[in-house]
């Protein structure tokens, strides 16, 4: 990975080295999971969650979102669909649903720097 791709991504909020550390320093298999992120259905199946007011479907699908997120190194999302996903587990549909705005501009943010 170039230089200026680093520090791309860094910027977008990446953590390269850990996310690096995850994949025992195989870059170029870290560059492919990165790559595959633009096409993760689970934030796409909680974006149709909450819009279908469905609090399940949400729960299961932030679930997933929030280990793709830990694994590939997107540590301010994952903060953020942590948060969603203990308020879904807690009960608060309505702070969950509330969530979504913060939590499409991370993922707008890190789709920006990886399609660049």
């Amino acid at each position: 990975m170039d230089a200026e791709k680093e520090a791309r991504l860094e910027a977008a909020g990446i953590d390269l080295k850990s996310a690096l550390e995850r994949f025992m320093g195989n870059e170029a298999m870290l560059e492919k999971y990165l790559g595959r992120f633009l096409n993760e259905k689970s934030y796409m199946e909680l974006v149709q969650a909450v819009a279908d007011d469905d609090s399940e479907a949400a729960g299961r699908a932030v679930h997933t979102l929030k280990s793709v997120c830990g694994s590939l190194g997107f540590g301010e999302m994952q903060t953020l669909v942590l948060d969603q996903e203990k308020a879904i587990r807690g009960g608060d549909w309505e702070k969950a649903k509330q969530m979504m705005p913060e939590i499409a501009a991370s993922y707008d943010k890190i789709c920006a720097a990886l399609s660049a």
